[in-house]
């Protein structure tokens, strides 16, 4: 239930964070005890690095193995990651917000560190992730060019979705303020140590063998993009982008997107 007390006092919570030694995980306890989510993430997301988990909530992460695998590989083709890399604005979101038309087609039978389950918001499910959850975002942009994401999870019935919606969007204001002001004071509190990124390898991805237009074509196909929206993003007829794809797989050697995906993955191991 929605109440200005319960909002007053969660805010008053979080102010009251402000250069604590604890500051993530007094956030995520607060958030978590306040609304109405099964599991709350805290994440940083770097240009240049992986992205760090900063707290989680409850503490215990009970998908371990899916947690460890976002953290180290799938993460670079997460819509939300991909939306930063690309300087999205801070705000609230679903993650669906973040996926292009034709997301779901970006594999069909490719299983390398990823289920495939047209039951998933992104067309897939990291292994060991929980399933059928919607995701709500709160992407927070900081001054050194890095953010934070807080990855609100819930069960993908439809349920209070308006709702948790409407309490997150209330939050962001007095969430955006209070980060901002615990960077302000205590800028060393999100200098984490960072693991080396991927972000040059999904970049680098097919460069000893494609041309610069075809590994854009790439990208774009990893992240969601179908034929036509590749064609309208790149400024070019629907018969070039199919002619790129081709020469694509026969330079690559494979015959179809879902050997595409897995050949990416076995880039980033």
């Amino acid at each position: 239930m929605r109440t200005p007390q319960i909002e007053g006092a969660l805010f008053a919570s979080m102010i009251s964070l402000i250069g604590s030694d604890r500051f993530f995980d007094g956030l995520a306890d607060v958030l978590g005890e306040a609304l109405p989510f099964k599991w709350i993430h805290i994440f940083q997301y770097y240009k240049d690095k992986g992205p760090v988990a900063l707290s989680n909530h409850p503490r215990e992460v009970a998908y371990k193995r899916g947690f460890e695998n976002y953290l180290n590989f799938t993460y670079v083709i997460n819509p939300t990651y991909r939306a930063f890399q690309l300087g999205a604005s801070s705000g609230v979101f679903l993650i669906s917000d973040f996926i292009p038309e034709g997301y779901d087609d970006i594999i069909r039978s490719a299983d390398f560190e990823i289920h495939i389950e047209d039951s998933e918001t992104i067309g897939y499910r990291t292994p060991g992730w929980p399933k059928n959850m919607t995701e709500f975002i709160v992407l927070i942009n900081l001054p050194n060019g890095t953010a934070i994401d807080f990855t609100f999870l819930t069960e993908m019935d439809g349920t209070h979705h308006k709702e948790h919606e409407t309490r997150l969007q209330a939050c962001f204001p007095i969430l955006n303020a209070v980060m901002n002001k615990q960077f302000e004071i205590n800028s060393q509190s999100f200098e984490h140590h960072a693991r080396p990124g991927q972000e040059e390898r999904f970049q680098d991805f097919g460069s000893d063998t494609l041309t610069d237009r075809e590994r854009e074509v790439v990208q774009l196909i990893l992240v969601g993009h179908n034929s036509n929206s590749i064609a309208l993003k790149l400024c070019v007829s629907l018969s070039t982008v199919k002619t790129h794809r081709r020469n694509i797989y026969s330079k690559l050697q494979i015959s179809s997107q879902a050997e595409l995906f897995s050949l990416f993955l076995l880039h980033l191991r």
